[in-house]
């Protein structure tokens, strides 16, 4: 009987830590109450900046991190196959985590990546990423997590405006020079 009542105790515990997802009207009043930040807009020559060296060093980041992301293929009964190198379409780079950081790039574009990426405090750059075909994007903030839902703010250049599937909703703005402003709904209930 102990045993019963300690196991029902530990269903039930683990029950309440499983986080409730957010309604269909807790997301839509998310969106309807993002904002586009004047402060981002207003700083926009800052964000282009990066943008403009990015796009123009482009295929030497990409050759280097490709000749970098290396994945291992496993056999069965976990024998390593084969080291190969991963084709990606596309890079992130952040702060915090070795293989993304912004270090990762040649030797002779650190300085200059790490001087620009410092003019932006924390509070104005979390990431950048970069692809193939010269799409840049430079994630501002992510903000909020009220409910799960998460407000992601997104400069993006060289791209069309679509849906973006990697948000539950978003909306854009065009600025000046063909850059879209993006704040995109991320739904996240823990890991």
């Amino acid at each position: 009987m102990i045993k019963q009542l300690l196991l029902l105790f530990i269903v039930l515990f683990l029950i309440s830590c499983i986080p409730t997802p957010a309604t269909e009207q807790q997301k839509k009043d998310a969106m309807r109450n993002a904002k586009f930040d004047q402060s981002i807009i207003k700083h926009l020559s800052k964000y282009e900046h990066l943008k403009t060296f990015l796009e123009n060093n482009c295929d030497a980041i990409i050759k280097y991190r490709y000749c970098r992301n290396k994945a291992t293929l496993l056999r069965g009964k976990g024998q390593l196959d084969s080291n190969y190198l991963a084709d990606d379409n596309c890079y992130n780079f952040f702060q915090g985590n070795n293989y993304f950081d912004i270090t990762n790039v040649p030797d002779n574009l650190k300085v200059e990546l790490d001087s620009l990426f410092h003019t932006f405090n924390s509070n104005e750059i979390n990431s950048f990423r970069i692809c193939k075909d010269k799409k840049i994007t430079i994630e501002v903030r992510s903000e909020g997590g009220e409910s799960g839902l998460y407000i992601s703010h997104n400069l993006m250049w060289n791209t069309r405006i679509e849906r973006d599937y990697t948000y539950s909703d978003n909306k854009d703005t065009l600025l000046n020079n063909m850059c879209i402003y993006r704040i995109g709904l991320i739904e996240h209930y823990g890991h």
